[in-house]
């Protein structure tokens, strides 16, 4: 057993290689165009075991960054995994051929040495997938991209990916999205993170262009960036026919916060159990992103679908239904981004299952997005948290 309590192929690169794998089924989410995908492919060995391979590929930072398999595992176990790396995406999962899977894991492998990252270990698991060289011709791709996007069928949804792709140099899909590929619409210099965009429509001699207006985070700094855009309808749905850069402004933090304008609503508990607790979101949240911090413990809970993506107002914390965040210092705080939806997150908490492991303190409405900050700050009381802000 390894420290996931997964059964795994136990051995080394040299056995791997030896090993025949038969290929039974893959599948993948279609959530290429957020730059991220979940891909598990299934494999039968010589003995008749059934493999099971989790990859979680990332297309900006990282290339292929997450990897976890599992032999002969039960229905529970398979479905456990496939909620952890891929039902926190937002898309729908589709099936797709051994070549195209293999082709996936390649061209992201490609981008781990590209970007100068590891590979995620034991690497001699999926040796005999990197180790053989896959093509598939233009028509395959084409294909194969149409599985793992979803379909474009507003102009918003189109002008919001093309810009977050854009802002995270994601040059492929930016293709994608194109009429004809090769748009020289560069916002930023690096891979950054888009936080909100606003799209207006704007009519001149019989023509409509949109403008929009994005807030992006490039780690250091902020940048405020208006652009002018032009979309024709094509056989796939609308598709970026020109982009062009009007203004680029560097802000400040706070004036980046300010052009967000998101209220933060918070929940804090007082723990009176944590271990249950703990056991108790790992059941009930099944589809959350869990990471540990050195203060705490964090459950990310996102919504089933990427829809915040077809709005004219476009916030990147959208896609969050809510954060759980386990402190050592045995309190919950829990963050959303509506009313509607931290009342319906208090609701789940006042279950009896609850009754005797968590007690609630105080609910909080911040006009500063804070729990990230809190998550990465040396504090565990969010209360010792908010004073030091002040």
């Amino acid at each position: 057993m390894d420290k996931r309590g997964l059964r795994v192929i136990k051995g080394n690169k040299i056995q791997a290689v030896e090993k025949k794998y038969s290929f039974i089924e893959a599948c993948v989410t279609n959530t290429r165009l957020m730059g991220v995908l979940g891909l598990r492919i299934t494999w039968e060995l010589e003995k008749g075991e059934i493999y099971n391979q989790f990859f979680h590929l990332d297309v900006e930072e990282f290339g292929l960054d997450d990897f976890m398999s599992l032999t002969n595992g039960s229905d529970e176990e398979i479905e456990k995994i496939t909620n952890k790396t891929m039902g926190g995406l937002g898309g729908k999962v589709v099936s797709i051929g051994e070549r195209e899977a293999r082709y996936l894991i390649k061209t992201f492998v490609a981008r781990n040495k590209l970007l100068r990252q590891p590979m995620p270990e034991p690497e001699w698991e999926y040796y005999f997938i990197i180790k053989e060289d896959v093509k598939i011709n233009k028509t395959e791709i084409k294909n194969l991209w149409m599985n793992i996007c979803e379909k474009i069928h507003s102009y918003n949804q189109l002008i919001n990916y093309f810009i977050m792709r854009a802002v995270g140099m994601d040059f492929e899909a930016m293709d994608y999205l194109s009429v004809q590929g090769g748009i020289d619409y560069k916002p930023v210099s690096k891979p950054s993170t888009l936080l909100k965009n606003t799209i207006e429509s704007m009519e001149q001699d019989e023509e409509t262009s949109y403008v929009t207006e994005s807030v992006v985070d490039m780690g250091e700094q902020y940048k405020m960036v208006v652009s002018e855009f032009h979309i024709k309808l094509t056989a796939q749905g609308p598709r970026v026919e020109k982009a062009e850069i009007k203004s680029v402004m560097n802000i400040t933090s706070t004036e980046a916060a300010f052009a967000l304008g998101k209220k933060e609503h918070l929940l804090v508990y007082e723990i009176k159990d944590i271990w249950e607790l703990l056991r108790l979101m790992e059941l009930g949240k099944p589809n959350s992103i869990q990471n540990a911090y050195e203060a705490g413990y964090l459950f990310t809970e996102f919504n089933p679908n990427n829809d915040h993506v077809d709005q004219a107002v476009y916030y990147l914390n959208e896609d969050v239904y809510g954060a759980y965040f386990i402190t050592a210092a045995e309190q919950l705080v829990v963050a959303a981004y509506s009313k509607h939806r931290i009342e319906e997150i208090k609701n789940y908490f006042e279950a009896l299952t609850f009754k005797e492991i968590i007690e609630l303190e105080e609910q909080l409405e911040l006009d500063n997005l804070m729990l990230y900050e809190f998550v990465h700050s040396d504090y565990d009381n969010i209360y010792d948290f908010l004073d030091d802000d002040k």
